[in-house]
């Protein structure tokens, strides 16, 4: 059975394609009588407009697509509202898609996106290399999570010297000064540099390191674990008590760590997403500077259970 069309409509409501048309397009000219009319003729037909269709005349679809490098990171949802929050206020859609963070399937996944020709996309924590997404840039495009050499595309990040340096400042002012970081991730953490940087020292792999290393810690900064809660489960099998022997923050804060009550420290992922998306259909409306924006977002640290004083 073929959809129903505009002239569909208009046969039954009684009224012109052209007035059809005007009340789909929302337009100010219909008075309220008529496009009541319109509209319930719509409903009993299940007409739909085709914006695809609506959007090759008129420029722009109202829809953006979205590359999550990874669904499976816990921060990405939470980055996701914020995307789809800011998208709702300007009445524009999201078409998701993920590479599963293997490089050469975000490059299918944003091919497949710039083939269908929509407004503009945000590129979420991407794993190709800076000259692949270069070379797609022929429709606005912003990546979140990494900043790239480019002249021709924005990028919005945390400022992950400055976390380092927030958590580090907390702890000392809880009377820390044996900090050591941990990185768990599956892959060698991008924050390393600053946490180093921070601490002072190394940073660790895995959680068996913290028991070789020399010295006991009092306190200890994880990344690669936006929950927090394998650091947690890990310090409580080893003994610990958290925070009587060791206070724990982690770098992130999905809702997995207010769940299990973890202090974190990073950008709020609500923020970036929200930002980047502002950023995208600014860049799409032509309201942006012609030069491309480096935007960053500074840490924000929540204190919850796991952060305590040093005992003496």
């Amino acid at each position: 059975m073929d959809d129903p069309t505009l002239e569909d409509v208009a046969a039954r409501a009684g009224v012109s394609r052209a007035l059809v048309s005007l009340v789909m397009r929302g337009s100010s000219k219909v008075g309220r009588e008529r496009r009541e009319s319109v509209l319930e003729a719509a409903r009993e037909l299940g007409y739909r407009p085709n914006l695809m269709a609506r959007g090759l005349a008129a420029g722009q679809i109202g829809i953006v697509g979205v590359l999550l490098a990874d669904m499976h990171e816990p921060v990405n949802a939470a980055i996701h509202d914020g995307l789809a929050e800011e998208a709702a206020r300007h009445d524009v859609r999201l078409l998701l898609t993920t590479g599963r963070g293997r490089p050469a399937m975000e490059r299918q996944a944003v091919d497949d996106l710039l083939d269908l020709r929509l407004d503009g996309a945000v590129l979420v924590g991407p794993r190709m290399r800076a000259s692949e997404i270069d070379r797609v840039v022929h429709r606005p495009l912003v990546v979140l999570g990494r900043s790239l050499r480019s002249a021709r595309i924005d990028c919005v990040t945390g400022d992950d010297a400055a976390a380092a340096a927030r958590a580090v400042a907390h702890l000392a002012a809880l009377g820390h000064r044996r900090i050591a970081c941990l990185d768990l991730g599956s892959r060698p953490s991008p924050l390393r540099r600053a946490y180093e940087a921070a601490v002072g020292n190394p940073v660790l792999t895995g959680p068996d390191a913290l028991w070789r290393a020399p010295g006991p810690s009092t306190a200890v900064l994880v990344l690669g674990d936006t929950t927090g809660t394998a650091a947690l489960t890990a310090l409580l099998r080893a003994g610990c008590d958290v925070p009587g022997d060791v206070s724990l923050i982690v770098h992130g804060d999905p809702p997995g760590a207010a769940a299990a009550q973890v202090t974190t420290v990073a950008p709020p992922p609500h923020e970036l997403g929200r930002l980047a998306m502002g950023t995208l259909l600014e860049r799409v409306r032509d309201r942006a500077p012609a030069k491309p924006r480096r935007l960053t977002v500074p840490p924000l640290l929540t204190e919850r259970a796991t952060t305590g004083p040093v005992r003496r």
